[in-house]
């Protein structure tokens, strides 16, 4: 510790407070830059699933990435060992988030956009999903057709694994004795059926690419009946040979309908593929989910 000269001995104890308070300050102003905003946010960051059930908004951000301050406030103005006063805290914390610098407000606002664009944890996703889903989706439509007196049918889907997805139906039950409309005939059970087909086609559809050289589109030769020919594919980055099976398929399904515009689907295809027609020990999946082991076999096919 380095003293001021001029003080005299007995004043080096107010000297060594206001120098604390100094480092204190510092200290604290350099937290409250990008590095240290950025560590906050990280060790603040909620990780269960449960806790991303409603939206995040500044002021509930702002009790995890300033926890230590809030809790310190509350229990200054409170006895948050009594039950009783545990009503009180909403208010007290309101009480210092109106208080709060700017500053602060700010990074808490970010932060709640950033939790509500990202959502819970991937790994969390499964074990909430198989806890929650029936009866949140159930709470829902009986929900909306309890208060609007609207009939809800509702589409959910989910990943299951590399280049797979799992679909499950919920439908608002009818009260006059009729058979849920997915139940009720082969045509709305056509219909069922393709809407599953038409999202998971969607779902499943590869992300934009931002390599131009991936991005550029890849031809097909077809031989004098209008079969798909080999591709040269050896040698080919793996996105490109993704491309190339793709565009063999797509050109296969067209022969095969006999419509040059029909899309493959891909749903159908994953969820009952043909054995015949592909390699043995190939798990059908979307083309851009393939790899290159996954290639070699369809090419050698």
């Amino acid at each position: 510790m380095v003293f001021l000269p001029r003080l005299d001995p007995e004043d080096q104890d107010d000297e060594i407070a206001i120098m604390q308070h100094i480092v204190a300050v510092t200290r604290k102003n350099q937290e409250d830059g990008c590095d240290g905003e950025d560590a906050r946010e990280e060790k603040a960051h909620p990780t269960k699933a449960g806790d991303y059930k409603k939206a995040f908004t500044p002021f509930t951000a702002t009790q995890r990435i300033f926890k230590d301050e809030t809790d310190a406030y509350d229990r200054e103005r409170r006895d948050t060992k009594n039950p009783k006063t545990r009503g009180q805290r909403n208010r007290i914390i309101q009480q210092w988030w109106e208080s709060a610098p700017d500053k602060r407000k700010a990074e808490a606002r970010r932060a709640a956009e950033k939790w509500n664009k990202l959502g819970a944890p991937k790994g969390t996703h499964d074990l909430y999903r198989r806890k929650n889903l029936p009866n949140m989706a159930r709470d829902l439509i009986e929900t909306v057709h309890r208060t609007m007196g609207s009939h809800v049918m509702m589409f959910v889907a989910h990943e299951a694994g590399e280049g797979q997805i799992k679909m499950a139906v919920f439908e608002t039950a009818p009260g006059d004795g009729k058979k849920a409309f997915t139940e009720s005939s082969e045509a709305s059970k056509d219909w069922v059926l393709n809407g599953e087909n038409i999202l998971m086609d969607y779902l499943l559809m590869a992300p934009v690419e931002e390599d131009s050289a991936e991005k550029q589109e890849v031809e097909i030769s077809l031989d004098e009946d209008g079969n798909p020919q080999m591709p040269t594919w050896a040698g080919q980055k793996l996105k490109v040979q993704q491309r190339l099976a793709r565009a063999v398929f797509q050109a296969a399904y067209a022969r095969f309908t006999k419509k040059p515009k029909a899309k493959v689907p891909w749903g159908l295809l994953i969820k009952s593929p043909d054995s015949q027609s592909i390699p043995e020990g190939l798990t059908m999946k979307d083309a851009s989910k393939w790899t290159k082991a996954d290639l070699g076999m369809l090419w050698g096919h």
